[in-house]
């Protein structure tokens, strides 16, 4: 008995699965009145306008160009992703990510050390220009 036939003579078909069903959504009107919105300045709507009508042909160029990089990256991931599926591949994954961070260390250290110096000023003149606002109000 084909599948057209079970639905036709109403019989339940095999392949059913228990499939819970979504609860059904209702809208819900108020009968608040709809506030009367505020009307935007027309010289800046139309300053916008014109310069989203010179700017397009770019914004468009930039989408041409990103488009070959975007597929590219997409097909990489893509390959990943089938690739990991492997437990060569996985372990040769984590061996590559701990030796990329072994290698990262000295430099991350260096940049800790080199800026936090910087950092510490920043936030000590913040705290102190606070201080002193707040002293003079």
């Amino acid at each position: 008995m084909t599948a057209v036939r079970k639905i036709l003579i109403n019989e339940e078909p095999e392949f059913a699965a228990n499939v819970a069903r979504a609860p059904k959504l209702y809208v819900v009107t108020t009968n608040a009145p709809a506030a009367a919105a505020a009307p935007e300045a027309a010289g800046n709507n139309t300053l916008v306008n014109v310069l989203l009508f010179f700017a397009a042909p770019f914004i468009g160029l930039a989408y041409i160009v990103a488009l070959p990089l975007v597929g590219l990256g997409v097909l990489a991931v893509l390959a990943v992703r089938a690739a990991a599926k492997f437990a060569a591949v996985k372990t040769a994954g984590r061996v590559l990510k701990n030796v990329a961070l072994v290698v990262a260390a000295p430099v991350l250290g260096l940049a800790y050390v080199v800026f936090f110096p910087f950092i510490g000023l920043a936030a000590l003149a913040y705290v102190g220009g606070r201080a002193l606002v707040g002293r003079g109000a």
